[in-house]
């Protein structure tokens, strides 16, 4: 299963790159998301792990994940380690005139439960990365 969204963000790249994967913020625009442990402290990097606590489709998750690819102001992925759904989710970063267009791309195989729901999850998935993209874009946007 695959779910891409775009979005275009009318701040610089920086902005939006460094808001992003200050994965503190998580939490703030991503709806199933309500706590983030990161495993070091600091800026995360290539190879850092995190986990997310995430409630979706009334259930409570926690997802590890580690940072797989990172290319500052580019681009940034982290993959599940660990949980009920192997996922990765990637991030890129392009200016445009006037600000920044922002891909996220949820990839994941579902099983166990998921897999008798997975039309249902497919729609849910796609409409939550919507819903995320659109929070992220207010949020930023409505920063002086």
């Amino acid at each position: 299963m695959r779910v891409e969204e775009s979005i275009e963000i009318d701040k610089p790249v920086e902005e939006v790159f460094d808001y992003l994967f200050e994965i503190d913020n998580f939490p703030e625009w991503s709806a199933p998301a309500i706590d983030v442990r990161k495993d070091a402290a600091g800026t995360l990097k290539e190879g850092d792990t995190f986990t997310v606590v995430v409630t979706f489709l009334g259930r409570r998750f926690e997802l590890p994940y580690e940072v797989t690819d990172y290319d500052p102001l580019r681009h940034y992925t982290h993959k599940s380690t660990g949980g009920p759904i192997p996922n990765q989710w990637s991030y890129t970063f392009n200016e445009v005139s006037g600000g920044t267009r922002l891909r996220r791309v949820a990839q994941g195989e579902s099983g166990g439960f998921f897999r008798v729901a997975d039309p249902l999850f497919e729609r849910v998935l796609k409409r939550q990365v919507r819903a995320d993209l659109e929070t992220v874009k207010d949020l930023l946007e409505a920063r002086s």
